[in-house]
Order: C-alpha cells, then sequence, then structure tokens
C-alpha cells in the first residue's frame, strides 16, 4: 500500500492515526490540532503542529528507503468522527488510565 502525503496530511488532521512498524517495534502517530498548544505526535514525542510536515518527510523517507512499513489504525474503536471528537474521546480515555 503506498502512502501519498495528500493523504497522509489528510487523513491525520481528520483525526486519525498511523501506525508505524520498524525493525524494533512500531509507534503511532497522531495529530492533536485543537490542543493547547496544538500537537503532533511522534516516536513517542510531541512536536509543535508546526512540524507536521517534516513529520511527513521524515515517514515517507523512510517508506521510500524500506525502513518502515505503515497502516492506518482507528484510535479505540472511533470510527470517522470529526477531527475533535476523535480528540476528545481519546483525551477522556488517557484520564481513565
Amino acid at each position: 500500500m503506498g502512502f501519498e502525503r495528500e493523504e497522509l496530511k489528510g487523513r491525520l488532521l481528520a483525526g486519525e492515526s498511523l501506525e508505524v512498524c520498524t525493525g524494533a517495534g512500531s509507534y503511532e502517530v497522531w495529530v492533536e490540532p485543537h490542543a493547547n498548544p496544538p500537537a503532533v505526535f511522534y516516536e513517542g514525542c510531541a512536536f509543535p503542529y508546526g512540524e507536521l510536515e517534516r513529520v511527513i518527510d521524515t515517514i515517507l523517507s523512510a517508506l521510500d528507503q524500506g525502513d518502515v512499513t505503515c497502516r492506518w489504525v482507528e484510535p479505540a474503536g472511533i470510527h470517522k468522527m470529526a477531527c475533535e471528537q476523535a480528540y476528545r474521546a481519546r483525551a477522556a480515555e488517557n484520564t481513565k488510565q
């Protein structure tokens, strides 16, 4: 399955999570544009929202080199919700843990 820049950006902004699998494990990438401050989560770290393009470049480069594989995952069973709803659901889930 190929990944295009605009597809990655659009789906991440829509609230979907991307699982990135490496030889050593996996991690999820997602965007929380309604957080204060807005953030991009990548490799277990929060980055400023303005870094989204750099994160996408890094993922696409790693895919091109064959270093990673990716697949879309639904955050805790959330189906096609608006980004803000997905963010709020994830935040509520995190408070339960």
